[in-house]
């Protein structure tokens, strides 16, 4: 009976700390997300000012949108819910 308890007790703590990491996640990513669509903004305004860029900041520019798009297609291709048929 006591075993039997102790690990009801356990299994409640971990769901606790499981439910806690999955908050801290969610908030993390939130900020994440958040410091994201503030960088997006500001680089929408500086090409939006209509200047030229260097070809340096032109290259780095098109790096991250390369290394942004390969990670979202990648999560994507793992999170669809239906998979793709080949033929």
């Amino acid at each position: 009976m006591v075993a039997g308890v102790t690990r009801a007790i356990e299994f409640a703590r971990a769901r606790v700390v499981r439910e806690v990491a999955d908050a801290k996640d969610q908030n993390e990513m939130a900020n994440i997300l958040r410091e994201f669509g503030k960088s997006v903004v500001a680089l929408r305004d500086v090409m939006d000012q209509d200047r030229s860029f260097t070809d340096m900041e032109l290259l780095f520019i098109e790096n991250h949108f390369q290394v942004i798009q390969m990670a979202y297609l990648r999560w994507k291709r793992k999170h669809r819910l239906v998979p793709i048929d080949p033929a």
